[in-house]
Formats: structure tokens, C-alpha cells, sequence
């Protein structure tokens, strides 16, 4: 009898020196463990998802593989030396970082929570963290009572949940540029360009419309589908397509839960959108507007004569101006030149709407002055600003002489996602040297 007690104990010591699979040791970090993580947003799921309870599977049309109402994302949760938790939103090439991240334990549930807000916005996720796996919501409070369940379970780094049994060898080719019809056959419908590079089953991309590109996109495919999906915590884009034997894709396009479409595309070297620097029309020479600023002091053009000047209209809601802040921040360090951002927000409550700009401003570093102009609807800001035919697109970009006598435009935008974005930059390089050559008048 002895024996065998030494026999199991020696068994015993070897199997927790040797084995991490015998004891199930406690979680050193007291946030969230350090490494990747894969996290689904349910599209179609709403308030009947509870957090911490196991979800129902919802139908789709595609199981037991890839489903066209699950918007797949990956996150990478991180440390500093000083064990500073930030977490890395991944997206192709784009890594979105967080650090306004918030844990603590919900004592109604006795269960931790984590919530971390995105940077620029009020956006965040907020969810229950049990066993490596975090179930909650992302919350949008900008478009009210928004909110999109979801789940993420730690040590995944694929995106789309691929079939075991797929037949690699059949996987079609959508390498390439295609030019692609939004919402076919409906007043909405409109030109984009699809920009794709594939290698094997991966597959990256994204689309640019005439006022703006979809940003990174990445995802798979799947035989003759393909799958993308893109999730930086301001916009959550969700896309799928079948190419035919008439080497045509046609698809779907999911925006959140509040918007979808269909699209049609077929591939071709070269395809032309409009001319962004011939877009927008103005009503006079002179660009004119008057604000207050978060104080509550009136500013007008007349506060910002004398240098030449970028004026964008823009909202920190708006990923594309995300994109545009970024740039004119670069080339304001670059030249002599100052800008300023009229911001049209989705918030009709003034204070509320100022502290979205102000917390924009901040979290991107912004040097330059960004003021309150309005409602982000287009018509209505049109109306208020009182000096544009048409605000076509969030961003549109305005060069002026130093007596803001306008020069030029370049209306949406094409960001780093895109092969047109230094074509772009190249643009906006040019207009400025018309602007910092020019006289000021003295009329």
C-alpha cells in the first residue's frame, strides 16, 4: 500500500512539473491576459442577448461555416513595461489603439467587467470577463439607443471561421481592382472602385465611393465567396460576395446594424469616380462663416485673416475624417499654413457636441482649432453654412488665400487604405503652393 501511495504521489509531482494541462492555474494579470483575441459582433441579435448567459445561435445562410449576420474582429491586448494595459484593434495593415480602458467587478453578478472607449468618440465596449472570454455590448450613444451585442474569446487569431472541409484548390482569384455598382437597380445606386489583394485564402481591401473609402477591410475566401469585415470601434463594416461563372461578384454590404445593401462588381484595369477637386460649388469668392467657440465667445473669418488656410468641414464621427484630421496635421507642421475644422456633430445638444470635440481633439493630438458649426445632416448644414450649393461629403476640404478667398476643394476622401490616398496627398500639396504664393488682397 506504501508503494502505491509513493507511486501516485511521484505521478502527482511530475504531472505539475511536467503538464499545465493537471492544475488549472489562476490568471497572473488582475486585467485582461496579454495576447490575441477574436471577437464577433451579432448583427442581428438585440436586447434579448444577455451578457454572461450563453448566446442563441442566430440562422444564417451559411452554416456551419461563415455566417452573413457575424461581423468577426480581431484585438490584441498589450503591456508596457510599467504594466500599462492598452489593446491594439487590428484591421490588414491598420492597428487601432486604445488605452481608455476601465475594469471592475459588477457585484450584482460578482463577475469583473471591462469597458474601453475608442479614441475620438464616445463609442465603446463594455462587457463581462469570465474564463478568457468577454460577452457585452458596443454601444454608439451618438445614434441613441445603439447598441450591438457581442463576444470575443481570448488566444483566437483567425477572422472568419473557415469550413474544415473546404477544398483549397478551388479557391477563386479576386486579385485586383473592379469597379463596382452600391445598391444596384435603386435611387440610391452609385459608382465605387474595389481595390483587393489576395494571397491564397486571405484577402485584404477596400472600397472607395466619391466621397470616401471604406478603410482597411480584411478577411477571406471561401471557394467562390469572399468575406470582409473592418472594426475600429467608430465603424463596423461587415461585406460578402459570390463570383459567378461569369467571373461577375455579386454581394451584400452591412453597416452596423442600421444599414445594408447590396452590390455588383466587375474587374477592370482602370475605373474613373469624379474629379474631387471639381465637386463642391460655391456660392461666393469669399469664405465666410461664424461660429462660437466652447466658451461661448463668437468667432468669425474675420479671426483667422492673414494666413493662407485650410478650412475642412468634418464631425468626429466620421472615420474618413479621422483620416483627413491626421494628414492636415501633418501638413501644418509642414508648411506655413494654419487650419481649422467646422464640425457638423450627430448631437443637437450643444455642451454635449462640444465635449465630443473637445475629446476629439485631444485623444488625436490636434493642434489647431476646431469649431462647432452645426448638425451633421447634410441639408441642414448646407442651409446653415450658407456659402456651398451642396455638402456632398464628410470631409471636404477647402484651400484659401490669407484673405480667405477661395482657391480651391477637395471634396471626400480616399485614406491610407486606398492606392489613391498619395495621389491624394500629391493633390493637396499643390493646392497649398497655390495658396502660400498668392498676395493678400487689400480690398
Amino acid at each position: 500500500m506504501a508503494a502505491n501511495w509513493k507511486l501516485f504521489l511521484c505521478l502527482m509531482i511530475a504531472c505539475i512539473v511536467f503538464s499545465a494541462g493537471c492544475i488549472e492555474f489562476k490568471n497572473p494579470y488582475d486585467q485582461l491576459p496579454p495576447g490575441e483575441w477574436r471577437g464577433v459582433l451579432y448583427l442581428d441579435q438585440q436586447t434579448t442577448f444577455r451578457p454572461g448567459v450563453e448566446r442563441s445561435q442566430s440562422p444564417g445562410d451559411y452554416k456551419p461555416g461563415i455566417q452573413d449576420n457575424q461581423l468577426p474582429f480581431n484585438f490584441e491586448v498589450r503591456y508596457t513595461e510599467d504594466g500599462e494595459m492598452h489593446v491594439l484593434f487590428i484591421n490588414g495593415e491598420d492597428e487601432h489603439k486604445v488605452t481608455d480602458i476601465k475594469m471592475g467587478t459588477d457585484l450584482s453578478i460578482a463577475k469583473d467587467t471591462v469597458t474601453m472607449r475608442f479614441p475620438g468618440s464616445d463609442n465603446y465596449l463594455k462587457a463581462i470577463y469570465a474564463e478568457n472570454i468577454l460577452q457585452g455590448f458596443w454601444v454608439v450613444p451618438s445614434r441613441g439607443n445603439y447598441q450591438i451585442p457581442f463576444e470575443a474569446h481570448y488566444g483566437k487569431n483567425h477572422r472568419f471561421e473557415l469550413p474544415v472541409n473546404r477544398d483549397i484548390e478551388k479557391v477563386v482569384n479576386v486579385d485586383g481592382q473592379w469597379s463596382v455598382t452600391l445598391s444596384p437597380g435603386e435611387e440610391s445606386e452609385r459608382p465605387a472602385i474595389a481595390e483587393f489583394q489576395q494571397q491564397g485564402e486571405k484577402l485584404q481591401g477596400s472600397f472607395i465611393t466619391n466621397t470616401g473609402d471604406y478603410r482597411y477591410l480584411e478577411g477571406v475566401v471561401e471557394g467562390n465567396k469572399i468575406w470582409l469585415s473592418g472594426f475600429d470601434g467608430v465603424f463596423a463594416f461587415l461585406l460578402g460576395a459570390v463570383k459567378g461563372e461569369d467571373e461577375r461578384l455579386e454581394g451584400f454590404f452591412r453597416s452596423g446594424r442600421h444599414y445594408q445593401t447590396a452590390w455588383t462588381a466587375t474587374q477592370k484595369d482602370t475605373v474613373e469616380l469624379k474629379d474631387p477637386l471639381a465637386m463642391s460649388e460655391f456660392l461666393q469668392e469669399q469664405f465666410s462663416f461664424t461660429v462660437s467657440d466652447a466658451a461661448g465667445a463668437e468667432i468669425t473669418e474675420k479671426d483667422h485673416l492673414g494666413r493662407p488656410t485650410l478650412i475642412y468641414l468634418t464631425g468626429t464621427w466620421c472615420p474618413n475624417c479621422r483620416d483627413a484630421s491626421l494628414l492636415l496635421k501633418e501638413l501644418g507642421e509642414k508648411h506655413d499654413i494654419q487650419i481649422i475644422g467646422l464640425s457638423f456633430e450627430r448631437y443637437r445638444d450643444r455642451e454635449k457636441a462640444l465635449e465630443m470635440i473637445d475629446t476629439y481633439t485631444s485623444d488625436l493630438n490636434l493642434p489647431y482649432p476646431i469649431y462647432l458649426a452645426g448638425y451633421f445632416d447634410k441639408k441642414e448644414a448646407t442651409e446653415n453654412l450658407g456659402l456651398i450649393e451642396e455638402i456632398i461629403a464628410y470631409p471636404t476640404v477647402v484651400f484659401l488665400k490669407p484673405d480667405f478667398t477661395i482657391s480651391g476643394s477637395y471634396t471626400g476622401f480616399s485614406g491610407p487604405a486606398t492606392s489613391r490616398y498619395p495621389e491624394l496627398v500629391q493633390a493637396f500639396e499643390e493646392e497649398i503652393k497655390k495658396i502660400t504664393t498668392g498676395e493678400i488682397s487689400t480690398d
